[in-house]
Protein backbone atom coordinates (compact mmCIF):
# COMPACT_ATOMS: atom_id res chain seq x y z
CA UNK A 1 0.00 0.00 0.00
CA UNK A 2 3.08 2.44 0.99
CA UNK A 3 4.67 1.76 -2.68
CA UNK A 4 1.06 2.25 -4.17
CA UNK A 5 0.25 5.64 -2.34
CA UNK A 6 3.59 7.10 -3.02
CA UNK A 7 3.11 6.51 -6.69
CA UNK A 8 0.24 8.28 -6.51
CA UNK A 9 1.94 11.16 -5.23
CA UNK A 10 4.51 10.94 -7.23
CA UNK A 11 2.12 11.20 -10.58
CA UNK A 12 0.17 14.28 -8.75
CA UNK A 13 3.61 15.94 -8.43
CA UNK A 14 3.93 15.57 -12.42
CA UNK A 15 0.65 16.64 -12.98
CA UNK A 16 1.11 19.93 -11.53
CA UNK A 17 4.47 20.49 -13.30
CA UNK A 18 2.49 19.85 -16.31
CA UNK A 19 0.92 23.51 -15.57
CA UNK A 20 4.25 25.09 -15.21
CA UNK A 21 4.12 24.76 -11.67
CA UNK A 22 5.97 23.36 -8.68
CA UNK A 23 4.31 21.29 -6.55
CA UNK A 24 4.39 22.87 -3.62
CA UNK A 25 3.03 26.03 -5.04
CA UNK A 26 0.55 24.24 -6.30
CA UNK A 27 -0.61 22.49 -3.11
CA UNK A 28 -0.23 25.85 -1.37
CA UNK A 29 -2.78 27.59 -4.14
CA UNK A 30 -5.04 24.62 -3.52
CA UNK A 31 -4.95 24.88 0.07
CA UNK A 32 -5.56 28.33 0.12
CA UNK A 33 -8.42 28.32 -2.67
CA UNK A 34 -10.05 25.36 -0.62
CA UNK A 35 -9.92 27.17 2.71
CA UNK A 36 -10.79 30.99 0.73
CA UNK A 37 -13.64 28.81 -1.22
CA UNK A 38 -14.79 27.53 2.55
CA UNK A 39 -14.50 29.97 4.73
CA UNK A 40 -15.99 32.38 2.01
CA UNK A 41 -19.49 29.82 1.96
CA UNK A 42 -19.66 29.78 6.35
CA UNK A 43 -19.54 33.93 6.15
CA UNK A 44 -22.20 34.29 3.03
CA UNK A 45 -24.40 31.18 3.20
CA UNK A 46 -23.72 29.31 7.36
CA UNK A 47 -26.58 27.28 7.34
CA UNK A 48 -25.66 25.92 3.61
CA UNK A 49 -21.55 25.46 4.03
CA UNK A 50 -21.34 22.69 5.63
CA UNK A 51 -23.67 20.11 3.30
CA UNK A 52 -21.78 21.55 0.56
CA UNK A 53 -18.54 20.92 1.72
CA UNK A 54 -19.70 17.36 2.93
CA UNK A 55 -21.10 16.64 -1.07
CA UNK A 56 -18.05 18.22 -2.39
CA UNK A 57 -15.69 15.47 -0.28
CA UNK A 58 -18.44 12.91 -1.58
CA UNK A 59 -17.78 14.07 -5.32
CA UNK A 60 -13.72 13.62 -5.34
CA UNK A 61 -14.18 10.33 -3.46
CA UNK A 62 -16.42 9.37 -6.29
CA UNK A 63 -14.07 9.93 -8.61
CA UNK A 64 -11.55 7.13 -7.36
CA UNK A 65 -14.44 4.43 -7.18
CA UNK A 66 -14.95 4.20 -11.08
CA UNK A 67 -15.13 0.66 -12.19
CA UNK A 68 -12.08 0.35 -13.92
CA UNK A 69 -9.86 1.58 -11.07
CA UNK A 70 -11.56 -0.63 -8.95
CA UNK A 71 -10.75 -3.68 -11.17
CA UNK A 72 -6.67 -2.71 -11.83
CA UNK A 73 -6.00 -2.41 -7.99
CA UNK A 74 -8.14 -6.13 -7.50
CA UNK A 75 -6.10 -7.60 -10.32
CA UNK A 76 -2.67 -6.00 -8.63
CA UNK A 77 -3.26 -6.18 -5.10
CA UNK A 78 -6.36 -8.47 -4.48
CA UNK A 79 -9.97 -7.91 -2.75
CA UNK A 80 -9.16 -7.35 0.32
CA UNK A 81 -5.82 -4.80 0.07
CA UNK A 82 -8.12 -2.86 -2.74
CA UNK A 83 -10.54 -2.54 0.09
CA UNK A 84 -8.20 -0.48 2.37
CA UNK A 85 -6.93 1.24 -0.30
CA UNK A 86 -9.84 2.76 -0.97
CA UNK A 87 -11.10 3.43 2.80
CA UNK A 88 -7.57 5.30 3.15
CA UNK A 89 -7.53 6.95 -0.19
CA UNK A 90 -11.42 8.65 0.90
CA UNK A 91 -9.64 9.61 4.04
CA UNK A 92 -6.77 11.11 2.72
CA UNK A 93 -9.41 12.89 0.60
CA UNK A 94 -11.37 14.03 3.20
CA UNK A 95 -8.80 15.48 5.57
CA UNK A 96 -8.94 18.83 4.61
CA UNK A 97 -12.87 18.61 4.54
CA UNK A 98 -13.15 17.02 8.34
CA UNK A 99 -10.69 19.54 9.65
CA UNK A 100 -12.40 22.59 7.65
CA UNK A 101 -15.76 21.11 9.34
CA UNK A 102 -14.81 20.30 13.07
CA UNK A 103 -13.23 24.40 13.28
CA UNK A 104 -16.60 25.50 12.63
CA UNK A 105 -17.48 22.57 15.00
CA UNK A 106 -19.89 20.78 12.43
CA UNK A 107 -19.48 17.76 14.28
CA UNK A 108 -22.07 15.60 13.47
CA UNK A 109 -21.77 16.39 9.60
CA UNK A 110 -17.88 15.67 10.43
CA UNK A 111 -19.40 11.55 11.63
CA UNK A 112 -21.64 11.92 9.07
CA UNK A 113 -19.15 12.68 6.05
CA UNK A 114 -16.58 10.20 7.86
CA UNK A 115 -19.15 7.31 7.90
CA UNK A 116 -19.81 8.13 3.94
CA UNK A 117 -16.57 8.09 3.26
CA UNK A 118 -15.59 5.03 4.16
CA UNK A 119 -18.59 2.97 2.89
CA UNK A 120 -17.97 4.95 -0.52
CA UNK A 121 -15.17 2.54 -0.62
CA UNK A 122 -17.28 -0.32 -1.14
CA UNK A 123 -18.52 1.54 -3.97
CA UNK A 124 -18.17 1.15 -7.70
CA UNK A 125 -19.72 3.44 -10.31
CA UNK A 126 -19.48 3.19 -13.96
CA UNK A 127 -20.70 -0.39 -13.68
CA UNK A 128 -21.94 -1.44 -17.38
CA UNK A 129 -23.58 -4.76 -16.19
CA UNK A 130 -26.67 -2.62 -15.18
CA UNK A 131 -28.66 -0.02 -17.27
CA UNK A 132 -29.93 2.87 -15.17
CA UNK A 133 -32.51 4.39 -16.67
CA UNK A 134 -32.95 8.20 -16.81
CA UNK A 135 -35.19 10.71 -17.51
CA UNK A 136 -32.97 12.45 -20.45
CA UNK A 137 -32.69 11.29 -23.85
CA UNK A 138 -28.99 9.64 -24.98
CA UNK A 139 -28.26 13.64 -26.60
CA UNK A 140 -26.73 15.58 -24.65
CA UNK A 141 -24.34 12.21 -23.25
CA UNK A 142 -23.53 15.03 -20.43
CA UNK A 143 -26.73 14.21 -18.38
CA UNK A 144 -27.38 10.56 -18.88
CA UNK A 145 -23.58 9.58 -18.38
CA UNK A 146 -23.54 11.71 -15.12
CA UNK A 147 -27.25 10.63 -14.45
CA UNK A 148 -26.04 6.80 -14.05
CA UNK A 149 -22.44 7.41 -12.29
CA UNK A 150 -23.77 9.49 -9.54
CA UNK A 151 -27.86 8.19 -9.12
CA UNK A 152 -26.91 7.14 -5.40
CA UNK A 153 -26.70 10.80 -4.53
CA UNK A 154 -30.11 11.96 -5.74
CA UNK A 155 -31.93 9.82 -3.03
CA UNK A 156 -29.97 11.41 -0.42
CA UNK A 157 -30.66 15.18 -2.01
CA UNK A 158 -34.01 14.51 -2.03
CA UNK A 159 -34.13 13.01 1.32
CA UNK A 160 -33.05 16.26 2.27
CA UNK A 161 -35.65 18.69 0.63
CA UNK A 162 -38.73 16.18 2.36
CA UNK A 163 -36.82 16.14 5.90
CA UNK A 164 -36.45 20.16 5.50
CA UNK A 165 -40.17 19.78 5.33
CA UNK A 166 -40.90 17.75 7.77
CA UNK A 167 -38.78 19.44 10.20
CA UNK A 168 -39.46 22.91 9.13
CA UNK A 169 -36.77 24.23 8.07
CA UNK A 170 -36.21 26.20 4.86
CA UNK A 171 -32.50 26.55 4.91
CA UNK A 172 -32.00 22.74 4.59
CA UNK A 173 -34.95 22.91 1.66
CA UNK A 174 -32.56 25.53 0.12
CA UNK A 175 -29.12 23.67 0.55
CA UNK A 176 -30.77 20.77 -0.77
CA UNK A 177 -31.41 23.13 -3.91
CA UNK A 178 -27.59 24.18 -4.00
CA UNK A 179 -26.02 20.83 -4.24
CA UNK A 180 -28.31 19.63 -6.65
CA UNK A 181 -26.91 22.07 -8.68
CA UNK A 182 -22.84 21.35 -7.39
CA UNK A 183 -23.48 17.27 -8.24
CA UNK A 184 -24.85 18.59 -11.86
CA UNK A 185 -22.15 20.70 -12.13
CA UNK A 186 -19.61 17.57 -11.71
CA UNK A 187 -21.23 16.32 -15.05
CA UNK A 188 -19.44 18.52 -16.67
CA UNK A 189 -15.49 18.30 -15.70
CA UNK A 190 -14.16 15.68 -17.61
CA UNK A 191 -13.69 16.53 -21.50
CA UNK A 192 -15.88 13.98 -24.25
CA UNK A 193 -13.93 12.52 -26.95
CA UNK A 194 -13.57 14.94 -30.04
CA UNK A 195 -16.11 13.27 -31.85
CA UNK A 196 -18.76 14.36 -29.72
CA UNK A 197 -17.91 18.16 -30.41
CA UNK A 198 -17.23 17.55 -34.31
CA UNK A 199 -21.25 15.97 -35.37
CA UNK A 200 -22.34 19.31 -34.56
CA UNK A 201 -23.07 21.36 -37.35
CA UNK A 202 -23.32 24.57 -35.62
CA UNK A 203 -21.00 27.48 -34.76
CA UNK A 204 -19.11 27.77 -31.31
CA UNK A 205 -21.49 30.66 -30.12
CA UNK A 206 -24.42 28.54 -31.27
CA UNK A 207 -22.72 25.12 -29.73
CA UNK A 208 -22.60 26.89 -26.39
CA UNK A 209 -25.82 28.49 -26.12
CA UNK A 210 -27.43 24.81 -26.88
CA UNK A 211 -25.51 23.59 -24.10
CA UNK A 212 -26.54 26.79 -21.84
CA UNK A 213 -30.06 25.85 -22.34
CA UNK A 214 -29.48 21.91 -22.11
CA UNK A 215 -28.81 22.35 -18.95
CA UNK A 216 -31.27 25.06 -17.95
CA UNK A 217 -33.85 22.61 -18.92
CA UNK A 218 -32.62 19.41 -17.30
CA UNK A 219 -31.30 20.94 -14.30
CA UNK A 220 -34.55 22.72 -14.13
CA UNK A 221 -36.26 19.09 -14.47
CA UNK A 222 -34.07 17.48 -11.98
CA UNK A 223 -34.90 20.07 -9.33
CA UNK A 224 -38.64 20.08 -10.52
CA UNK A 225 -39.73 17.94 -7.25
CA UNK A 226 -37.92 19.82 -4.89
CA UNK A 227 -39.11 23.15 -5.79
CA UNK A 228 -42.77 21.98 -6.26
CA UNK A 229 -42.90 20.99 -2.63
CA UNK A 230 -41.02 24.02 -1.50
CA UNK A 231 -43.99 26.10 -2.93
CA UNK A 232 -46.58 24.11 -1.51
CA UNK A 233 -44.79 23.99 2.33
CA UNK A 234 -42.76 27.04 1.87
CA UNK A 235 -44.87 29.05 -0.25
CA UNK A 236 -44.33 32.92 0.81
CA UNK A 237 -39.81 31.58 0.13
CA UNK A 238 -40.48 29.61 -3.09
CA UNK A 239 -38.47 32.40 -4.81
CA UNK A 240 -35.20 31.71 -2.89
CA UNK A 241 -35.09 28.23 -4.10
CA UNK A 242 -35.49 29.93 -7.38
CA UNK A 243 -33.13 31.98 -7.29
CA UNK A 244 -30.57 29.58 -6.37
CA UNK A 245 -31.35 27.21 -8.86
CA UNK A 246 -30.68 29.94 -10.95
CA UNK A 247 -27.01 30.77 -9.83
CA UNK A 248 -26.44 27.12 -9.38
CA UNK A 249 -27.69 26.94 -13.34
CA UNK A 250 -25.00 29.79 -13.88
CA UNK A 251 -22.50 27.86 -12.12
CA UNK A 252 -22.81 24.70 -14.26
CA UNK A 253 -22.65 27.22 -17.22
CA UNK A 254 -19.38 28.24 -15.95
CA UNK A 255 -17.92 25.25 -15.13
CA UNK A 256 -19.32 23.81 -18.96
CA UNK A 257 -17.64 26.56 -20.71
CA UNK A 258 -14.38 26.38 -18.73
CA UNK A 259 -14.08 22.61 -19.78
CA UNK A 260 -14.27 23.76 -23.80
CA UNK A 261 -12.50 26.68 -22.88
CA UNK A 262 -9.25 23.88 -22.82
CA UNK A 263 -10.69 21.81 -24.91
CA UNK A 264 -9.75 18.83 -25.41
CA UNK A 265 -7.61 19.01 -22.46
CA UNK A 266 -8.93 18.26 -19.00
CA UNK A 267 -9.75 21.13 -16.67
CA UNK A 268 -6.39 22.14 -14.85
CA UNK A 269 -5.82 23.80 -11.65
CA UNK A 270 -5.45 27.29 -13.48
CA UNK A 271 -8.84 27.05 -14.37
CA UNK A 272 -10.61 25.63 -11.19
CA UNK A 273 -8.83 28.71 -9.55
CA UNK A 274 -10.27 31.28 -12.07
CA UNK A 275 -13.67 29.73 -11.61
CA UNK A 276 -13.62 30.01 -8.07
CA UNK A 277 -13.51 33.67 -8.42
CA UNK A 278 -17.33 33.29 -9.79
CA UNK A 279 -17.87 33.86 -6.20
CA UNK A 280 -16.08 36.27 -5.54
CA UNK A 281 -17.26 39.94 -6.34
CA UNK A 282 -16.90 42.23 -8.58
CA UNK A 283 -14.19 38.91 -10.26
CA UNK A 284 -16.95 36.90 -11.21
CA UNK A 285 -17.70 39.90 -13.85
CA UNK A 286 -14.98 38.66 -15.73
CA UNK A 287 -14.61 34.84 -15.19
CA UNK A 288 -17.81 34.09 -17.47
CA UNK A 289 -16.30 35.96 -20.47
CA UNK A 290 -13.20 35.10 -20.08
CA UNK A 291 -14.33 31.31 -20.04
CA UNK A 292 -16.71 32.12 -23.04
CA UNK A 293 -14.25 33.88 -25.59
CA UNK A 294 -11.51 30.92 -25.17
CA UNK A 295 -14.32 28.38 -25.51
CA UNK A 296 -14.78 30.13 -28.65
CA UNK A 297 -11.36 30.35 -29.69
CA UNK A 298 -11.03 26.55 -28.54
CA UNK A 299 -13.72 25.20 -30.89
CA UNK A 300 -13.10 27.11 -33.65
CA UNK A 301 -10.97 24.02 -34.87
CA UNK A 302 -13.82 21.90 -34.38
CA UNK A 303 -17.12 23.34 -35.37
CA UNK A 304 -18.34 25.83 -38.10
CA UNK A 305 -21.90 26.61 -39.48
Amino acid sequence: MKAYLKLQFALLNRQIRDLGMNPVVGYVLMAALFVGVCELMFVRVPKYAPYIIMLFCLTLQNVLSKKERSDFLHIVYGGRMKRKIKIVENLIVGIPVFVILLIHNQYIITAMTLILSVLAAFVETNSKSFVMPTPFSKNPFEFSVGFRQTFYFFPLIYGLTIISVIVDNLNLGLASVFMLCLLVAVFYINPENEYFVWIYAKSPAKFLMHKALTIVKNTSLLALPMIVLMAVFFTPYVWQALLILAVGELFITTIMLAKYSVFPNQIGIVEMIFGALLFVPPFFLLVIPYFYFNSIKQLNNYLYD
